[in-house]
């Protein structure tokens, strides 16, 4: 699955000479053989209970992405009543926005397109355990020009045309399209050449790598259709030239993409941003196990922003458990650490890294021996 993967990135990196800015970028952070992470809303970050400390689609979250060296972020663009363009990802305000009078949570179901634009910031603010960043929504144009000032690639997430047009002024082909409107996307590559990711619902590989060579230029499949985007299907499109993005696959499936071959992922938490930072703390370990044998990593200590990567070289199958924070329906009150869990199978000796920032929280992890096994492990704490 290697294989693979690193031609995905090869795909990703063969593009025409007048988009090379973003593979640029996207080669400058991350690893060879290692799917790019692209932040996900934003780097966004909660409170241990919960509480945004980092607003999702919130000039915060730009500054936070660049921090952790994130090359892009994903921006939501909605219209106002008034036709204004904001970032917001769902259709209402409530679940990250609060009352400005006092803070308060917004009871009625209110929406984005159902508020003039000067109501909208005058009245709501983005949710954040840190007063100051209790701020009105931002507008496209304010999140194009903090991308702009820290260079992290906005992809843009969005039908409405006007913010194509804005995109292609101020950061010229420094962005990427990104939708299931196929019509939409079919304006963005008429007006630029920025790479287009396009998300084709339930089509065939075929099928899609034809809707992608309609629209021309430089182009990529997106889907949050884990069971479709397979080994095989990843690698029809790259044999066509198409790098694939997977988009918030649920655990465990987003490191299987990475190893089918994803060249992009796009993830509220996976970091693999390495290169040319040095690891504040390492722990090495050889393991010689028996087929339900557990070892728990040390004391792992960081600061409140960090990342961990976790490389482990086995031929077998274990299971690998990072303590994270985990949310359910995206409700605070469901919020509770627990265990990401992934279960890594290998028929030869190879690597597998999996790759995580963190916030306010002490990294920790756990391998579960599936079969009696040899594993090297090597945990690398990051501070930011």
């Amino acid at each position: 699955m290697r294989k693979l993967l690193i031609a995905g990135l090869t795909v990703l990196q063969a593009c025409t000479s007048s988009s090379n800015y973003v593979a640029e970028r996207f080669a400058q952070t991350t690893p060879e053989g290692i799917s790019t992470a692209v932040a996900h809303r934003g780097c966004w970050l909660r409170e241990p209970d919960g509480e945004y400390f980092i607003p999702e689609n919130s000039t915060y979250g730009i500054e936070m992405a660049a921090r952790y060296g994130y090359p892009a972020i994903e921006l939501d663009v909605k219209y106002t009543l008034d036709q204004k363009m904001v970032v917001m990802h769902d259709g209402t305000i409530n679940r990250t926005m609060r009352n400005a009078s006092d803070y308060s949570k917004i009871e009625k179901p209110t929406r984005v397109d159902a508020l003039l634009f000067d109501d909208l910031r005058r009245d709501y603010v983005l949710e954040s355990s840190d007063p100051a960043k209790r701020t009105p929504i931002p507008t496209l144009e304010e999140m194009l020009l903090t991308c702009k000032r820290t260079g992290v690639i906005p992809m843009l997430h969005s039908k409405v045309l006007e913010s194509y047009e804005l995109a292609d002024k101020i950061l010229g082909n420094k962005w990427i399209a990104f939708e299931e409107n196929y019509s939409a996307l079919k304006v963005a590559r008429s007006g630029s050449d920025v790479l287009v990711l396009w998300d084709p619902g339930r089509a065939t590989a075929q099928e899609t790598i034809d809707g992608l060579e309609a629209i021309g230029g430089w182009t990529g499949m997106s889907t949050m259709k884990y069971d479709m985007q397979d080994a095989a299907f990843i690698e029809a499109l790259q044999a066509a030239g198409h790098p694939c993005q997977s988009s918030i696959f649920p655990t465990p499936n987003e490191q299987r993409s990475l190893h089918d071959g994803a060249a992009i992922e796009l993830s509220d938490f996976f970091w693999h941003q390495t290169v040319g930072r040095t690891p504040s703390a390492t722990v090495s370990e050889k393991l010689v196990m028996t087929a339900g044998d557990s070892w728990k990593s040390p004391s792992l200590v960081a600061g409140d922003f960090s990342a961990m990567t976790v490389h482990l070289i086995f031929n077998g199958s274990v299971e690998l458990r990072v303590r994270d924070h985990i949310h359910r329906d995206w409700r605070p009150a469901d919020w509770k650490l627990e265990d990401r869990v992934y279960t890594l199978h290998r028929d030869t000796a190879g690597e597998e890294v999996v790759g995580y920032r963190f916030y306010k929280t002490r990294p920790s992890f756990e391998i579960v021996a599936l079969d009696d096994i040899e594993v090297s492990v090597k945990a690398e704490i990051y501070e930011m």
